[in-house]
């Protein structure tokens, strides 16, 4: 017990909540690092996982998840067989999602020189 006029003071909590920008940041890190990403066929997918998204009244991650995304614009698949080696790419999502993710970066590879 404390004697005397000393009082005790709590400090104001300074951490902040996750944001998108700190997700931005860390993609952009995992983007950069590593093997060869192409950021522009990046924002493509993650433009097409939230049409996706929005459509089907679910979260953008129930789609894909941001790395999955990343490896697929690491490995810039062009069949089926490519697609179903990407991270997160299970058979049934394959099915569901890969031949509108395949047609992403199949436009987005024939628009570079």
């Amino acid at each position: 017990m404390l004697k005397g006029e000393l009082g005790a003071t709590l400090r104001k909590d300074t951490l902040k909540p996750a944001c998108k920008d700190a997700r931005a940041v860390a993609n952009a890190a995992a983007l950069a690092g590593g093997e060869e990403a192409d950021a522009a066929l990046f924002e493509a997918l993650r433009r097409r996982r939230s049409e996706l998204a929005k459509a089907q009244k679910v979260a953008a991650y129930v789609v894909f998840a941001d790395k999955t995304l990343i490896d697929m614009a690491r490995r810039k698949p062009a069949t089926v067989a490519e697609m179903s080696a990407v991270h997160g790419v299970g058979a049934a999502k394959l099915r569901q999602y890969g031949q509108l993710f395949l047609d992403v970066i199949r436009q987005h590879t024939a628009g570079q020189p």
